[in-house]
């Protein structure tokens, strides 16, 4: 019963490897493509450096400067979210890490028990 539960676990786990290199790809691709569109689109965004030559030259209206006070706590909030969803990610992954220690102790001590009685 145990090697079956062992077994379908090892077999998810491999399912589940084997696709991250394609997903992680395709998502970092949806990045750079949203960071390039941002830069060209809009500046304001994602360019310091844009935004600090807007200001030194009275470019930017009151409303955007309003606008952007207003967003920064939410994007600030938003950036904790997503810290604390990689670091519980953390947690899953140390966990699944513990159970295969676990599989391979006990494989390993399946395979001590067969060498010592013979």
């Amino acid at each position: 019963m145990q090697y079956e539960n062992d077994h379908k676990f090892l077999n998810k786990r491999t399912r589940l490897i084997s696709l991250w290199n394609p997903v992680a790809i395709a998502m970092l691709v949806i990045i750079f493509a949203l960071l390039a569109w941002l830069v060209i689109k809009t500046p304001y965004l994602v360019n310091p450096l844009f935004v600090a030559e807007a200001i030194n030259q009275n470019a930017i209206s009151q409303s955007t400067l309003s606008m952007s006070v207003m967003m920064l706590p939410v994007v600030v909030l938003f950036l904790f979210l997503v810290v604390t969803i990689f670091v519980l990610y953390g947690f899953v992954m140390i966990s699944n890490e513990k159970r295969y220690l676990a599989i391979i102790d006990r494989l390993e001590s399946q395979v001590k028990g067969v060498k010592n009685h013979e």
